[in-house]
């Protein structure tokens, strides 16, 4: 990929992330924009690559089921449970969110926030390395299908991020867009759950 950005080792990665910068990185659903959910500056950088309403939030990926439990309020049993039993997996959880965290990832009016611990260890060593937990977002504009190719997103933002990060054997970098799905979107501050958006696998019994 000849875009002028740059291809980044896990190591580089994770630094980039810690300091602030905005990378597109392949994950074990469609590969996305990524930066840190804790900066507000990176975070306005994706809002306005997005072309997005800051109304909409962002998802936020987690290193561990510990750390992204730890973004939101105590949970009821049934909801923990939903939790530990998908992940790691392809679902992303609407939860109660604690105080304190960025306006671009938490939904003021309802208080909530959207967690996902990926499927794939080298994304959350990934994150693990970037010293906090990261907003995601799909690689288009709003509006626009998700580019699930890593080679097309990259054509299409390399030159306004600071990097692409490829991700190990099984994560979606030459995916077809016609075959990736983003996540399952489910909103557990209501009972029973509420499914948003189906995702690419069903949850598991017991979740």
């Amino acid at each position: 990929m000849s875009t002028g950005c740059p291809r980044l080792t896990d190591e580089a990665a994770g630094a980039a992330l810690a300091a602030g910068k905005v990378l597109l990185l392949a994950t074990d659903t469609i590969c996305g924009l990524h930066a840190r959910a804790d900066d507000a500056a990176a975070l306005a950088r994706l809002l306005a690559l997005k072309g997005r309403r800051p109304e909409q939030p962002f998802l936020v990926l987690a290193a561990s089921v510990e750390q992204a439990l730890a973004l939101c309020r105590t949970l009821p049993g049934r909801s923990r449970s939903v939790c530990t039993a998908a992940w790691p997996g392809p679902f992303t959880f609407i939860l109660p969110a604690v105080d304190g965290l960025a306006d671009l990832v938490c939904d003021r009016e309802r208080g909530t926030v959207a967690v996902r611990v990926p499927g794939r260890a080298d994304l959350c060593r990934l994150i693990a390395l970037a010293g906090g937990a990261v907003a995601s977002t799909s690689a288009n504009a709003t509006g626009q299908p998700p580019l699930a190719n890593l080679e097309e997103a990259v054509a299409a933002f390399g030159g306004r991020v600071d990097g692409w990060w490829p991700g190990g054997e099984g994560a979606v970098a030459g995916t077809a867009a016609s075959e990736a799905r983003p996540s399952a979107l489910v909103d557990l501050t209501v009972q029973p759950p509420r499914v948003l958006r189906p995702g690419p696998v069903a949850l598991p019994e017991g979740a």
